[in-house]
């Protein structure tokens, strides 16, 4: 009976995501002078796991979590032997063979220290894993960094590429579960602190696992120790923060790590960090203060021409600001010779306040009741950041937006050993992501009531509406928050209360066409979301001789919600002119309804179009409703392991429901030509539900252990992936359009040898192939003539782009020597599809049509790290010192030269090209045919611990990135090839009619503002031509 409640406990206990296991297997054989020994015991210490060797002295011990272990085997006659140091790796097979001497006294122990093995002969895949020591030993206390080292990865500004995927092609997942979010990328990340292995995969993966297409990072947390422990670390970034926030961003972090038994049953391990910094962006980092015109002051013109008597002061050295002209209108700030001059914006220090403070949580708690072993793992995350804009556009400007994000994960996984050879293995997990945006100021005050009544109350979790938010664009309640910011509204030059001018915000200060923003201009509107996942697997493993059979299957359901309203200006203005639409929006009566999706103001998807929960409208359009994909497959999977082959073939279904839609009448689609969907449900031309799509994938991974030295494998495989959730959905108001989007598919396959170079090293070559279909792309929807409601022309997404990727990765790695270890690779590939991302405009409006090279395309990259650790050695100056030194190189990534003209761009943007708007834009080479230039960049990390014998170990060290301080060129101006230069004033044709109109200062300001700080760049891509300064970062650690 006690067993029946243990396996129905075990059952009840399921649920799950990518279906896979994330333990390892350790198999072997025991024998004496080559014969083998029926009925040895073999056990895992501290653990209840352990085997009795079969008629071949074969032994197997499944399922046991990443980590170091020490084996211990006895047999009645023979010398107990103890192997430590014996290394479990997630998805592997530890092969650890034992040969026993008869004992000359009873009791006689033999122990034995394991080498980590060089090749892992078991694997059919490439798969490279960081374990503990390896994530705790790396210069870099990043995750993501730690994973970009490794061969096939590329990391740029949109994240990580694997073997030329795109980003949103990688799973992530901790403890099995999925950390990715609705558009495809990491939502939440383990601690380093707290992570035993991380197995990256880029190779293909047996049928178990699903629901990634390029590669998988695959994360485990550490279970607690036999014995309490604990530790303390505490990080700071060293440098000028003060005086220079572009360089010295002052990151502080802080972790704590508890772990040990309750009993002899439980085990728990938990890490707590917490982490804080001046500035999180990388824009800018490579910054130059600057000083225009002497310092003197310089005319704002609104639109270019009128006097507004509002001056700026561009001077680093003796200070930036901005100033009221008084009455006497000398252009010079005064206030004693003139009361009139009134001081509106100051900063000396240019807008770099990009503060975040984040806390994490990630704990496991195992329980072993053997033959049931559950085991909770689980991660919380909070993060508050705050925008401050570009450092020189928003360098007036004091008002801040902000973000708070909340992710959680929960793993429970339950182990029933049907015996020593058979287990059962069910999960369940569940991820949730929230977040939040809104205007710091007015969360900070809380409560705000105008001269006439109105109130906005904005707190944190969804409890504000529209009313609250439209008070951040009216001017009586920016009063109440901050009386300066207030004084910017209306025409410049005017009076800012006058009555007309409650809800026309602050306009920018023009200077030569150089947009500066004033103090209180509004940086952005209130958006929300909600998405997260809930599953089950279960799967069934048993070892039958040399077949280990997995069988399972696996659900998932998502659910997406997203809302964002950006029309505060808009609605406010018809509030001017008619306050009855203020008691509507107060109300929300339909008339506010009206307003705001008619006029697109909102984006809506599981709310409504005023942001209330879609379920808590009693006249909710059932097109607005959340959002819930799933996703269900079952597996069979046979690994074959005999000697000199192994076999791991396999075969996954997968049925995918992503919850979106396609049109009943393509030439007839239910958008009239304002852009809004007015009729989804229309029974002749409305939208129809997208059938579930199904597929047959299989998996094949051969490996040709050729003997204890060298390894060859194979593997070829199907793989299917959902499309990224914020491609699939429309909201009824406004977005791109979306429909018929299938998953991404993929093929790919691999060949690879590795062997030993003599005891002390391995290499190891692999070539591949991948190709993914159904991507993802951006095409225009153009309809045949008149339709049913006057649709336009449209940007859809659709499945038109596919890659093409060849590849050949190298692999060199050592055995630790005279306190030296070396990893090394290097990686040739060949990047070819229709497209690099889905929002990328090539060649102009429209899909393109030409098979390139892709951005990620990166033709050759190597990295390595070197490793040094002295141990003890005696000498209390050279005890316990380590070094880890990573030196990373890769030869840039493919760009088109283009020319073009001014087009709509303002003065102080120049001729700039975008990529993403091609109007104005043409080649002037074949796509993607220029390459930026290489780079070659070092880290170093140093470290030296002490002990204090019989109370803690202190560890002290420091960390530098990019060690040469090398202003690397990640990307250049697509007119020039050039990262200094985009080639504006050097071409009369573009530059002479401005610089004639404005003069030399206009000059200068364009040498200072734009080609030195990439100010126009900025403002176009988000993302910066260089890369990160040297950074200096030294902390304590003390483990007790």
């Amino acid at each position: 009976m006690k067993k029946l409640t243990i396996l129905f406990l075990a059952t009840i206990f399921s649920a799950g995501l990518f279906a896979q296991n994330l333990t390892g297997k350790l198999s072997g054989t025991v024998t004496s002078d080559g014969q083998p020994l029926v009925g040895a015991n073999v056990v895992l210490q501290g653990t209840s796991s352990g085997a009795a060797t079969g008629e071949d002295g074969t032994y197997y011990i499944f399922d046991v979590q990443p980590g170091i272990y020490t084996m211990q085997v006895n047999y009645i006659g023979y010398q107990t032997q103890v192997v430590s140091n014996v290394r479990v790796t997630i998805g592997l097979t530890t092969l650890q063979n034992f040969e026993l001497a008869v004992a000359a006294v009873e009791g006689e122990t033999v122990e034995v220290t394991a080498e980590k093995p060089l090749i892992e002969i078991t694997a059919t895949n490439v798969q490279r894993t960081m374990d503990s020591e390896a994530v705790d030993n790396y210069a870099v206390r990043n995750v993501t960094s730690m994973v970009a080292s490794q061969a096939g990865v590329v990391q740029m500004h949109d994240g990580l590429h694997v073997r030329g995927s795109r980003s949103e092609e990688i799973g992530y997942t901790l403890e099995g579960a999925s950390m990715s979010g609705a558009g495809g990328k990491v939502v939440s990340n383990a601690i380093p602190e707290a992570l035993e292995a991380i197995a990256v995969q880029t190779g293909g993966f047996d049928a178990s696992v699903g629901r990634a297409n390029a590669g998988m990072v695959q994360q485990s947390l550490k279970t607690g120790g036999s014995k309490f422990a604990a530790s303390v670390l505490i990080e700071g970034m060293n440098g000028d923060a003060a005086n220079k926030p572009w360089e010295v961003t002052g990151d502080q972090d802080m972790t704590f790590t508890v772990q040990g038994p309750i009993g002899d049953k439980i085990r728990y391990f938990g890490a707590l960090r917490m982490t804080s910094t001046d500035n999180y962006k990388n824009q800018s980092r490579w910054f130059t203060p600057f000083t225009i015109a002497g310092g003197a002051p310089i005319a704002d013109k609104i639109g270019g021409l009128t006097a507004s008597h509002d001056y700026v002061v561009l001077d680093h050295t003796n200070g930036n600001y901005a100033f009221k002209d008084g009455a006497n209108h000398d252009g010079v700030y005064d206030p004693t010779a003139d009361a009139g001059d009134v001081m509106s914006g100051q900063n000396d220090y240019y807008a770099f306040d990009n503060t975040s403070k984040d806390m994490s949580f990630n704990g496991t708690l195992q329980y072993d009741l053997n033959p049931l072993v559950l085991r909770l793992a689980g991660t919380f995350t909070t993060d508050t950041y705050q925008s401050a804009g570009l450092p020189i556009q928003s360098m007036f400007n004091t008002r801040r937006h902000e973000t708070t994000t909340r992710n959680h994960l929960i793993n429970l996984k339950a182990t029933y050993f049907l015996s020593t050879n058979t287990y059962i293995r069910t999960n369940f997990r569940m991820m949730g992501r929230f977040y939040e945006t809104y205007d710091k100021g007015f969360k900070e005050k809380g409560s705000v009531t105008t001269a006439d009544g109105r109130v906005a109350d904005f707190s944190l979790g969804e409890n504000s509406e529209l009313k609250d938010w439209l008070a951040w664009g009216d001017r009586d309640a920016v009063a109440a928050v901050d009386s300066n910011w207030a004084n910017h509204f209306g025409t410049p030059g005017s009076d800012s209360f006058a009555s007309g001018y409650r809800y026309v915000e602050p306009s920018n200060y023009n200077i030569n066409g150089f947009r500066f923003q004033r103090d209180g201009a509004r940086r952005g509107g209130y958006s929300k979301g909600r998405d997260g996942y809930f599953g089950f697997d279960a799967e069934f493993v048993t070892q039958m001789g040399e077949h280990e059979i997995k069988v399972g299957g696996d659900y998932m359901n998502y659910s997406y919600q997203r809302y964002s309203y950006s029309g505060i200006n808009s609605l406010n203005s018809k509030i001017g002119l008619d306050s009855t639409l203020y008691d509507a929006v107060v109300q929300q009566s339909q008339r506010a309804y009206t307003e705001v999706t008619e006029a697109r103001l909102s984006y809506f998807i599981g709310y409504d179009p005023l942001g209330n929960a879609w379920d808590k409208n009693p006249t909710k359009n059932e097109y607005d409703k959340p959002r819930n994909p799933w996703n269900f497959s079952m597996y069979v999977n046979d690994k074959f392991e005999a000697g000199d082959l192994i076999v791991n073939a396999g075969l996954r279904y997968e049925a995918i429901n992503q919850a979106n839609l396609d049109l009943k009448d393509f030439d007839n689609p239910p958008i009239d030509r304002n852009y809004e969907i007015v009729d989804p449900f229309h029974p002749q031309y409305g939208y129809k539900e997208m059938p579930t799509q199904t597929y047959i994938l299989p998996r094949l991974g051969l490996g040709f252990p050729i003997s204890d030295q060298a390894t060859f494998h194979l593997n070829y495989g199907k793989y299917v992936q959902m499309a990224p959730m914020n491609r699939l959905y429309r909201s009824r108001a406004s977005g791109w359009s979306s429909w018929g989007l299938l998953p991404t598919r993929e093929t790919k396959f691999e060949v690879g040898y590795g062997t030993l170079i003599g005891d002390v090293a391995s290499i190891d070559l692999t070539v591949f192939t991948r190709n993914p279909e159904d991507q993802v792309s951006r095409d225009v929807y153009q309809p045949l003539g008149e339709n049913i409601y006057g649709a336009r022309d449209m940007t859809v997404y659709t499945n038109t782009d596919f890659s093409n990727v060849i590849g050949v990765e190298v692999d060199f790695k050592t055995a630790r020597v005279n306190n030296f270890q070396l990893f090394a690779n290097y990686v040739f590939q060949d990047v070819r599809g229709l497209n690099s991302y889905p929002t990328l405009g090539t060649i102009g409006w429209g899909k393109s049509t030409m098979i390139n090279a892709t951005r990620y395309d990166q033709r050759h990259q190597a990295s390595a790290v070197l490793d040094f650790r002295t141990g003890r050695t005696g000498n209390v100056i050279t005890d316990n010192l380590g070094m880890n030194m990573i030196a990373s190189y890769n030869s840039g990534h493919p760009y088109t030269l283009s020319d073009g003209s001014m087009g709509q761009r303002d003065a102080g943007e120049g001729a700039l090209l975008s990529d993403n708007d091609p109007r104005n834009r043409a080649p002037v080479e074949a796509i993607n045919s220029s390459t930026t230039p290489s780079y070659f960049n070092l880290d170093l990390g140093l470290e030296k611990t002490f002990a204090v014998p019989g109370v803690a170990n202190v560890k002290v060290y420091a960390t530098i990135t990019n060690l040469l301080n090398t202003k690397h060129i990640i990307n250049v101006y697509n007119r020039t090839g050039d990262a200094y230069d985009d080639g504006f004033l050097n071409d009369p044709d573009l530059s002479s009619l401005i610089i004639e109109g404005r003069g030399p200062e206009y000059v200068e300001m364009y040498r200072k503002v734009n080609l030195a700080n990439r100010n126009h760049w900025l403002n176009d891509h988000g993302f910066d031509l260089f890369g990160v300064p040297r950074e200096f970062k030294t902390g304590i650690q003390v483990s007790f």
